[in-house]
Parts: structure tokens; sequence; C-alpha cells
């Protein structure tokens, strides 16, 4: 009875101090319309494996639906081919160059299309065939991939190919993400939502496992090239999967431009000042966090005296130590007091880059890398939680495409980090990021007091919408 009071009482709250406006037209589909599926397919064996449908039911109930399933078996693919290529551009740029700032420069070229070109995705994600989308962004990435591994094994590789590579790689995520990420609200029940963010979170973290892990001991033993064919198959079976989704159809929108829906999706989140605030704790360590994995390299090959298979090891172990993390947000997905677990999250993370910049040993910097991939993990799937959970469905694309712009804002930290890794050390970069994330961290709840109080499970998507947003 305390803990429905205590809803309610937040729920007033919010509204007190949230713009209303009348309800955006959204009819959510029943339970029924997302297809129940089962373990395997066969009577016989799913009875046999009761206890695994149970488990799957207790702590992963969005993959019973079978769209999502299909969804999230295309999202394994592409990541790990996402993940393969960080590495394997990584080491090919510090082959060709042997510039940290180089590093930096590619990231920045792969960001400045997802700045730029964000909005426009998020306005499609909301017009436009969403899956067709994904499809078609991924078929390109898998050619660009191609035509790079050619590229290697003829050695004709130039460090301005890897430049139009980061641009064109830019310019599909700022297509394909706010389109992908606005599919999983319709494929399953509002209930499981918070879980199916969960897992596509952990996709994410495990292909940090099995991306760097994998790109480190191809191109050990076979080459560059070998990585970067690896990575077109990663893109043919997300492909192949993303074909087997039939999402919702969706209800209609009335006619706008395209500058006007644009529009709308900016004042949303500005005059909502919950999800202006979370917006700016995905931006924070986007700007001065995030961007220092690009230098990983440099780190691991100058002051931790390592290769390319310590390197691949060392993201292996972030991608551990965010598997974790992200197990514990699928697993207690339905935790109410989301908002402090974001904010304890992010200052878990600020503490451990300023402890890394202060390592020499392997060992300990694996450590601590690792607890800073489950740091981040947290932080970044309960702040996309709370995100999908508030954010009204006619709205939901271009307000994933808008978080998204917060990680194609980087390179603002990104190139001065850089500079100041090649000047006056790797370490120094990583501490003075650590320092920037942590005065955000504790900057924005200081602001807007209802972030350490959010609870996004409890609010109602259509009853924020601000006004005129709706485009």
């Amino acid at each position: 009875m305390g803990g429905r009071e205590g809803g309610e009482t937040h729920r007033r709250r919010l509204s007190r101090r949230l713009p209303k406006s009348p309800l955006i037209p959204h009819t959510p589909p029943g339970p029924e319309a997302f297809g129940l599926q089962p373990l395997i397919g066969s009577p016989l064996i799913d009875s046999l494996l009761w206890p695994l449908i149970r488990l799957r039911d207790r702590v992963a109930p969005a993959l019973a639906y079978q769209q999502y399933s299909r969804l999230w078996q295309a999202n394994a693919g592409s990541q790990v081919a996402f993940w393969m290529q960080q590495v394997a551009q990584g080491w090919l740029v510090l082959d060709l160059t042997g510039s940290e700032f180089t590093l930096g420069l590619l990231a920045f070229f792969r960001s400045i299309p997802m700045l730029l070109l964000s909005p426009l995705g998020g306005v499609l994600a909301d017009r436009l065939d969403r899956r067709r989308m994904v499809l078609v962004a991924q078929m390109i990435l898998a050619g660009l991939m191609l035509t790079i591994a050619i590229l290697v094994v003829t050695n004709r590789v130039h460090v301005v190919h890897l430049a139009v590579s980061s641009l064109v790689v830019g310019t599909m995520f700022a297509v394909n993400v706010p389109a992908r990420t606005a599919l999983v609200a319709g494929l399953v029940p509002r209930q499981h939502l918070a879980n199916a963010i969960g897992l596509h979170s952990a996709t994410l973290n495990s292909a940090r496992i099995i991306g760097p892990s994998l790109a480190g001991q191809i191109i050990a033993t076979v080459g560059i090239a070998g990585s970067y064919f690896v990575q077109v198959g990663g893109y043919v079976w997300s492909s192949v999967n993303m074909l087997r989704v039939v999402p919702p159809p969706r209800s209609p929108r009335p006619r706008s431009s395209t500058w006007a829906d644009m529009r709308g999706g900016f004042a949303y989140v500005a005059r909502t000042r919950v999800m202006f605030a979370l917006m700016l704790l995905a931006l924070g360590p986007s700007l001065f966090g995030m961007p220092l994995m690009t230098l990983l390299p440099a780190f691991v090959r100058k002051d931790l005296a390592g290769g390319p298979e310590a390197f691949g090891l060392l993201l292996g172990v972030l991608g551990v130590g965010a598997l974790v993390g992200s197990a514990l947000v699928v697993t207690y997905s339905r935790f109410r007091e989301k908002g402090r677990a974001l904010v304890a999250a992010i200052l878990t993370y600020a503490a451990l880059l300023i402890l890394l910049s202060f390592t020499r040993s392997f060992a300990a910097a694996a450590a601590v890398v690792a607890c800073m991939g489950f740091s981040q993990s947290v932080y970044m799937s309960v702040n996309q939680m709370a995100l999908q959970l508030l954010v009204p469905d006619a709205l939901r694309g271009r307000v994933m495409a808008l978080r998204m712009m917060t990680f194609g804002l980087s390179p603002l930290g990104l190139l001065p980090l850089s500079w100041i890794a090649e000047t006056q050390g790797t370490p120094t970069a990583i501490l003075l990021g650590g320092l920037a994330t942590a005065v955000v961290g504790i900057g924005v709840p200081l602001w807007v007091r209802d972030i350490w109080r959010l609870r996004p499970d409890d609010a109602d998507p259509d009853g924020l919408a601000a006004p005129g947003t709706t485009g």
C-alpha cells in the first residue's frame, strides 16, 4: 500500500513540474500482438528444457516475444562487427601513422555525421519503415568493410580511406541507431520494455567481449584484413535476421514538414526538465569519459607496454564488466529507483577514470577497466530505460536520435583530450576526463532534483508530452 501511495505521489510531483499537453494519438498493441515463442520450437524438446524456459521468463521475459528475439539476434551480429572494427581500425591507424592524434581525428570524423544527421535520422525513424532503414544501413556497412579488407590485402590502404570509412560509418549509424532503438518498444509490451532495453545493452556489452577479443586474435594470427572480412559476415548475419522481423503497424500521424518534426523533437526535450537532464547525463560521459576509449591503443602501447593481444584483452575485460552490469540491470529491470542508480553509476565511472590515470600495471589496469565497464553499462542502460519509458511513441525516434547526438558531440571533448594525450601523455588526458565527468555527475542532479527521485516506470509518457511537440 505504501509503495502504491509513493508512486502516486511521485506522479503528482512530476505532473506539477512538467508541462502538459493533449495526448499524442497512440494505441499500443495488446499482448497477443507480440507473438510469444517457445525456447526451441519443438514441444518435446521444450518440455525437457522447461527449467530453462522458466529461467528465461524470469530473467529475460522480453526474449519470449518472437519479433523482439529476432531483433536481438540481428543486434548481436552488427555489434560484434562494430567492436571488431574499433580494434582493427585503431591498430591499422597506428601501423600507418603511429599518431594518437590521428586516432582521435578519425573518431572525430565518425562522430560528425552522428552530430549533424542524427536529428534527421530520428525524423525518418518516426516517418518511414524502421526495419527497412536498418537493413539498408547494414548492407552499406557490409560493403564498406569489404572494401577496406580488399584495400588492406592489396596493400593500397591509406589513412584517407579510413577517414572516408569513418564518415560513412557515422552516417549509417545516424540513420541506423534511432530506427533500431525505436523498434524495440513496438516488439514487447510496456511491462517488459525495461527488460528489453536491458537486453539491448547486454548485447552491446557481450559484443565488447567477443568483438575485441576475436579481432585481436585474428589480427595476431591472420592479419587486419581477416578481421575486416569477419566484420562483413557479422553485418550479413544481422541483415538476414532483420529481414525476419515483422514490426506491428504504427498509428497514423499528422503530416508536417521535416523541419517542423525536427523542431518538435528538440522542443519536447528542451521543455521537459527531466528529459533534458537525462540528455545532459548522457552527454557528460560522452564528452569527457567515453572518448578516452579511443586513446586506449596508445595507453596500452606506451604506458602498459602491450601489443594488439593486450589491447584486445583490455577491451575484453571492459566488456566482461559491462556484461555483468547489463546482467544486473536485466535481472532487476523492474527496480524503481532508477534515478539514484543512474547518478551513482556515473559518479563511480568518473572515479574509476581518475584511478586508471595513475595505473601502470596491466593487471591493475584490467581490474579498473572491468569495473569501468560495469558502471558504464549500468548508467547507459538505466539512462536509456528512463528515456524509453518516459517518451511518447510518436516522438520516440526523434528523442532516441537526440540521445545519439550526445555521442556525436564527443569530438568536442575528444580532440582536446587527444591533443593533451599527445603533448602531456595519455594518463593526463584520462585524469582530466574523469574530473570533468564527475563535475557533470554532481552538477546535473543538483540542478534538477527530480533526477535523484526519478521513477520512470510510474510515469505516463503521453502525459509528459510538452506543448507543441506533436509535430
